[in-house]
């Protein structure tokens, strides 16, 4: 057996995978022992990816529905169908009539093109990724907090920690490599453990404080810790006064915020309240995590910017073990952000709104400046709004499942089924979404394409080609030439391999904090990549970013923002009385259309369950295995009941994954009840809030 280097295609931290092949086969994963992310470690994730190559569901061939029935055609016809509707509906409709949606789990040089083609060809901005559902607040809390989406630590700041403060992020069950190192940590360094979260998990079993407050107010929580270290005098007043602004008005702010009233809106105590400041303030170097309980809320960037606070707060910022670690949820998450992969976004942290940035980037694009739109396009839930009115004609989908993934399913598919061409472009057939579709475009996957990766910790690293993909399925840069070619833009997408779109992008990152000039397909093959920015071929990589304390910011300096908590956007009240809030478990990710075609991976389970409280339990007569229909103003969701003493009283908890693909049934998402409000600086859907009320079958 033969072994290959690899990335994982899974999470956004980029363990470093050993793959094993014979005989045009991938047979096994393995870690890589000395690679600095992983450590020698993986979790069961890229270790079933082997079965996935030969499963039967793979798409093979392009199909076309023809009298309500998809069918197999060849690629010339399907290419020449999409080139042909496409044409059409920006003939008729403008280019804003055109939008695509995309998974954040495809190499880099697929979303470069798919920008290229729609925001400088098409001129629609309408471009949108899995980004928005899972780090679109992130990337907003830095940009405001610090001035580029960029996070400034690394993985070896784990080690260098005396605390770590780990908020809405189940890191045990979402994250488990990382997870294994800070166990480690604070084995090995007696490294304290602060966790955030309503639910006790197992994250909260190892922390020295667990912080089980009322989900959505994390907000009023870090306001009122940031007001005992600045009573107590835990502040840096040095590092505050040279490197940061903002903070007068942000003392003004946290004065309403005493722990009396920190505990009265979070439901802790103010001892706990107390406790934890105090953790902070006493802390040498303090690393922040934090996932989806903060990003997927209506508050999400304004919980990113009272965390970032707190470390600007107490000077743990910029150095060893200190800073915030932002670990994305999709493989390749950091580089959608940086290509641009989102309807406000050109390629190297540029803005399409930006006149010069318009005109530095149509000129690698070789297009004329105006041609790009200066108005950010539609998120991706403005852009089933535009499907719903009309606006929105056709949606090209390239490895996502909207259908599954996105808030208020039924809403969702209702727009889905409007659009005139609904384009899916995967590698199993059928999702949830692909069942909707016009056309259905075989693609290759991860082993079977060449391109790169960008981790968390901004670590570039190259997945070659290991295996021949089957059929006649294509690799989607392939696939998306081919479109732009038969559209009419032939010249501008001859490329002969992933390599040279590669080095285009890469002139799009020169200069910028994404630089990767020094970072070549030859540097990346058999080796580890380095951090970027890596602007020279001899640079090292960097490991830390503005380890000068000098922002990119146009005063130079961190932002120390002022953010008053709000209720979340729809509250419990006596009709829908209880708070669902919802997460994921360890064998499956995302919507499952590759882990639910894992043999045994389901075991007996088709449908989801619902954890609630005791005394809830008691109150409405459920006992435990019992099947419910958890109802919300826009849908209902079935599960069965796990009463447990994991969640406060009024909380109940459902997992996201449970869709039609992996139940077979169409009740069983608990997106048919999750609210499409999303947060108005980020525009990153409320998953984790929604009011509720519970109903026995």
């Amino acid at each position: 057996m033969k072994w290959k280097k690899s990335v994982c295609p899974y999470c956004g931290i980029g363990c470093g995978l050993k793959v094993g092949y014979e005989s045009g086969k991938i047979l096994k994963v393995v870690p890589i022992k000395n690679h600095p992310t992983n450590h020698g470690l993986i979790c069961q994730l890229p270790v079933n990816l082997p079965e996935l190559f030969s499963h039967k569901d793979r798409l093979r061939n392009p199909m076309v529905r023809q009298n309500n029935e998809l069918r197999f055609v060849s690629w010339e016809k399907a290419i020449s169908l999409v080139s042909l509707k496409l044409n059409r509906i920006i003939k008729e409709y403008g280019p804003n009539a055109v939008a695509f949606f995309g998974g954040a789990n495809c190499i880099s040089e697929e979303y470069y093109l798919v920008n290229k083609l729609l925001k400088g060809f098409v001129g629609s901005n309408n471009v949108e990724c899995t980004a928005r559902l899972c780090m679109a607040s992130t990337a907003m809390g830095f940009i405001s907090t610090l001035g580029a989406d960029t996070p400034p630590t690394c993985y070896a700041d784990i080690e260098e920690a005396d605390l770590f403060f780990i908020a809405g992020n189940n890191m045990a069950v979402s994250l488990p490599v990382i997870f294994n190192r800070i166990c480690a940590a604070k084995e090995n360094n007696k490294t304290k453990v602060i966790v955030v979260d309503p639910r006790k998990t197992e994250t909260t079993s190892i922390a020295d404080i667990h912080l089980q407050i009322k989900p959505g107010t994390d907000v009023a929580l870090n306001n009122s810790l940031a007001h005992i270290l600045i009573k107590e005098g835990f502040v840096d007043n040095e590092f505050v006064k040279k490197y940061t602004t903002g903070f007068d008005d942000l003392k003004e702010i946290v004065k309403t915020y005493p722990p009396s009233h920190g505990a009265k809106v979070t439901g802790i105590s103010e001892r706990q309240i107390f406790e934890t400041a105090n953790t902070i303030g006493l802390s040498k170097a303090m690393l922040t995590f934090w996932f989806q309980g903060y990003n997927q809320s209506s508050q999400a960037v304004f919980k990113n910017n009272t965390l970032h606070n707190l470390s600007l707060l107490t000077g743990n910022f910029c150095r060893p073990g200190a800073g915030p670690l932002s670990i994305t949820g999709e493989a390749n998450t950091m580089a959608c952000r940086w290509i641009g992969t989102l309807s406000h976004l050109l390629p190297g942290l540029r803005l399409v709104s930006n006149s010069r940035h318009r005109e530095e980037i149509a000129e690698i694009w070789n297009t004329p400046t105006e041609k790009i739109n200066p108005v950010p396009g539609r998120s991706v839930i403005n852009i089933i709004k535009g499907l719903h009115s009309g606006d929105v004609r056709a949606l090209w989908i390239l490895a996502a499942n909207p259908a599954a993934s996105l808030p208020d399913t039924a809403w969702v598919k209702e727009g889905l089924s409007k659009a005139e061409l609904l384009i899916v472009q995967d590698i199993f057939h059928p999702t949830e979404t692909s069942m909707l579709a016009d056309v259905v475009l075989a693609a290759s996957q991860w082993g079977e394409k060449t391109g790169t990766y960008i981790s968390s910790e901004r670590r570039i690293q190259l997945a070659e080609k290991i295996v021949d993909a089957p059929g006649e399925s294509k690799s989607d840069c392939e696939i998306i030439c081919m479109i732009a070619k038969e559209m009419g833009f032939t010249d501008e997408f001859l490329y002969n391999s992933p390599e040279e779109i590669f080095n285009e992008w890469k002139k799009a990152a020169r200069g910028r904090i994404c630089d990767m000039t020094g970072v070549s397909y030859e540097r990346l093959r058999n080796n580890i990549g380095p951090q970027l920015p890596c602007p020279e071929k001899d640079h090292p990589g960097t490991e830390r970013l503005f380890e000068s304390r000098q922002f990119p910011r146009p005063d130079g300096r961190a932002a120390l923002l002022s953010r008053d908590y709000k209720v979340p956007a729809e509250n419990t009240d006596d009709e829908y009385p209880f708070a669902l809030i919802t997460g994921r478990m360890a064998s499956h990710f995302n919507t499952g259309t590759r882990t639910s075609r894992l043999r045994d991976q389901n075991g007996s389970t088709n449908i989801n369950f619902v954890e609630i409280h005791p005394d809830d339990a008691a109150k409405i007569k459920i006992l435990d295995g019992d099947e419910v229909d958890i109802i919300s103003r826009r849908g209902s969701v079935r599960g069965t009941v796990s009463i447990k003493n994991l969640l406060l009283p009024g909380t109940v908890y459902m997992n996201l994954h449970y869709g039609e693909t992996i139940t077979g049934k169409k009740n069983t998402l608990v997106n048919l009840v999750c609210n499409p409000v999303y947060d108005t600086l980020s525009k990153q859907p409320v998953y984790k809030f929604c009011a509720v009320k519970i109903k026995k079958i």
